[in-house]
C-alpha cells in the first residue's frame, strides 16, 4: 500500500495538477489500473504473511489463540460482573485471571482458582483440548492456579522410517515421543484396515531387528506372513494356530531359560536386567489377535491365557517383550489381564468412541479423540504414563520397498548358546551317612542314653 501512495505523489499527483481543475477520465486509467492491481497484491500478501504465522505458531497465531479463548470465556459466562451505582450506569464486565503461554512445542493455559470459578476451571481440560484439538499431556498445580499444558502441531514431529533409533531399550517413535519398553513393558496396536497398522508393524520389526530377534506370528496370513521367505526369518515366523501357541509356549520357555541365566551367571548382580548379561532382546508380535483367539477351541483358549500370563508380568526384566496386533480390543477379544499389561498402547486410523475405551481405557474416557480418515498412520499413544497423545507413525515413502530391506537386513543377533553357556548351579557338599551296619551297631547299644546316642551320631556324621 506503501508503494502505491508513492506512485500516486510521483505520477498522479502532477498529472492532476497539470488539467488545472479539468478531470479527464482517460489519462486517469492507468493510475486507477494500478491502484487495483496494488490494492489486490497487498490483500494476498497480507493473507500468505498471516496465514503462514499461524501455521508457524507465531504471532497472528497467538492472536487467533487470545480470541478463541476470550470468545468461550464470553460464551460461557465466566466473567467479572459489577453493577453499576445508579440506575442509569452500565454494568461492568472483565474476564478472570487467565494466563497464557506459548512455547515451541507446546501451549499453557492458567487459570486462577480458589474463586467462584474454581471448579470449572479445574475442567479446563477437555474444553481446551477441543477448542484447540490438541492433546492435554501435562496438568499442574500450584497453590491458587491450575496450568494445563497442551502438545501442538504433532504432525511436524513425524519422523521418517529411516530416523527412528532405538537406544537402551528406548525407541523414538516420534518426536518427543519415546517408548521405554525396558521399563513400560509389551504393547498393543488396535486399528481397522487401511490405517497403517501394518506398515507401522513393519517399522518395529526392521527398527527392533538391529538390537534382537523378532518372531512374528499372522494368524491371517497375509503380509507379515511373507516374511517367511527372506533367510533372516527363517524359524520364526508363525502362521498356523497350533505353530502360534507353540510358539507362545517357547516365548516362556525362553524366559525361563534365560533368568536361569542370569541368576546363575557369575556376575550376577540384585536388579540388573538382560542387558547387564549382554543378551540381545526377544521380541514376539502377534497380528490379528481377534483372528488367532477365535479359531481356538475354548478350553484352548483358556489353557493360552494361562501360558502368556508369566509373560506380560515378568519378561520384561529377562529381555522377552510381547506386542499384539488387534482390530478391537474389546475383552471378548483379549483378556482385561493381559490387555492392561501391555503398557504401550497405539491406535491407528479412525476408531469408534468404544474402539477408543477399550484401547486406553476407563481413565481416559473424558478425553476427546478425533479421527481423520485421510491422514493414514494417524491415531494415538499412550506410551505408559496414561495419557494418550496424538501420533504421528514414522513415514514411509511410497516408493520403499521392504522387500529388498529385508533381503539386506543384516542377521538379527540371538544369544544361540543360550543353552550350552548357562552355568549350572554350585554342587551341594555331600553329607556324611551311616552304613547299614553302624545304624545297626549303634541302635543296638541299649545302655545308651537318648543323649549319649545324640552325641556319638553326631561324632559319625561329622558334626563334632
Amino acid at each position: 500500500m506503501a508503494l502505491v501512495g508513492i506512485f500516486h505523489y510521483k505520477y498522479t499527483y502532477p498529472l492532476v495538477r497539470e488539467m488545472q481543475g479539468e478531470l479527464k477520465p482517460i489519462p486517469l486509467i492507468f493510475p486507477l489500473f494500478v491502484t487495483i492491481i496494488g490494492i489486490t497484491l497487498g490483500l494476498i500478501i497480507a493473507t500468505v504473511i498471516i496465514r503462514s504465522s499461524i501455521l508457524r505458531n507465531g504471532f497472528f497465531a497467538k492472536q487467533q489463540k487470545y480470541e478463541l479463548l476470550a470468545g468461550y470465556l464470553y460464551d460461557q459466562d465466566f466473567l467479572i460482573k459489577k453493577k453499576p451505582r445508579n440506575r442509569k450506569g452500565k454494568e461492568k464486565c472483565k474476564f478472570p485471571k487467565v494466563y497464557y503461554k506459548a512455547g515451541t512445542d507446546t501451549d499453557q493455559f492458567t487459570f486462577r482458582i480458589g474463586n467462584k470459578f474454581h471448579d470449572k476451571f479445574l475442567g479446563m481440560g477437555k474444553p481446551l483440548e477441543e477448542i484447540y484439538l490438541a492433546d492435554l499431556v501435562e496438568i499442574k498445580r500450584i497453590p491458587q492456579h491450575v496450568t494445563f499444558k497442551l502438545l501442538i502441531d504433532t504432525i511436524s514431529k513425524r519422523v521418517n522410517f529411516l530416523d527412528v533409533k532405538v537406544k537402551e531399550g528406548k525407541i523414538t517413535l516420534m518426536e518427543g515421543v519415546e517408548w521405554d519398553f525396558e521399563k513400560l513393558a509389551h504393547m498393543l496396536i488396535t486399528g481397522g484396515t487401511g490405517g497403517g497398522k501394518t506398515y507401522f508393524i513393519y517399522t518395529l520389526i526392521a527398527v527392533l531387528g538391529k538390537i534382537g530377534r523378532v518372531h512374528v506370528c499372522d494368524p491371517k496370513k497375509s503380509d507379515l506372513s511373507d516374511l517367511e521367505d527372506f533367510p533372516i526369518f527363517k524359524g520364526l515366523v508363525a502362521s498356523d494356530t497350533e505353530d502360534i501357541v507353540r510358539t507362545l509356549k517357547e516365548a516362556v520357555e525362553l524366559m525361563d531359560k534365560r533368568y536361569h541365566y542370569m541368576k546363575h551367571h557369575k556376575d550376577n548382580r540384585m536388579g540388573k536386567n538382560y542387558r547387564y548379561y549382554k543378551m540381545p532382546p526377544e521380541f514376539f508380535i502377534i497380528d490379528e489377535w481377534g483372528a488367532f483367539v477365535s479359531a481356538l477351541p475354548v478350553t484352548k483358549e483358556m489353557e493360552l491365557y494361562q501360558t502368556i500370563a508369566p509373560l506380560v508380568l515378568k519378561a520384561r526384566q529377562a529381555g522377552v517383550f510381547l506386542i499384539i496386533s488387534t482390530q478391537k480390543a474389546g475383552t471378548d477379544v483379549i483378556r482385561s489381564m493381559i490387555r492392561d499389561n501391555l503398557m504401550c498402547k497405539v491406535s491407528l486410523g479412525s476408531l469408534s468412541a468404544g474402539g477408543y475405551l477399550m484401547t486406553f481405557g476407563q481413565d481416559n474416557k473424558d478425553k476427546p479423540f478425533f479421527n481423520k480418515p485421510k491422514a493414514i498412520g494417524r491415531g494415538y499413544i499412550d506410551v505408559g504414563n496414561g495419557i494418550p497423545q496424538e501420533f504421528y507413525a514414522p513415514y514411509i515413502n511410497k516408493d520403499f520397498n521392504f522387500e529388498e530391506y529385508f533381503k539386506e537386513m543384516k542377521p538379527m543377533p540371538y544369544l544361540e548358546e543360550l543353552e550350552e553357556k548357562q552355568p549350572e548351579p554350585p554342587p551341594e557338599p555331600e553329607k556324611q551317612k551311616m552304613s547299614r551296619e553302624e545304624s545297626k551297631d549303634y541302635y543296638s547299644k541299649k545302655e545308651l542314653t537318648n543323649e549319649e546316642r545324640i552325641k556319638e551320631l553326631n561324632k559319625k556324621i561329622g558334626r563334632e
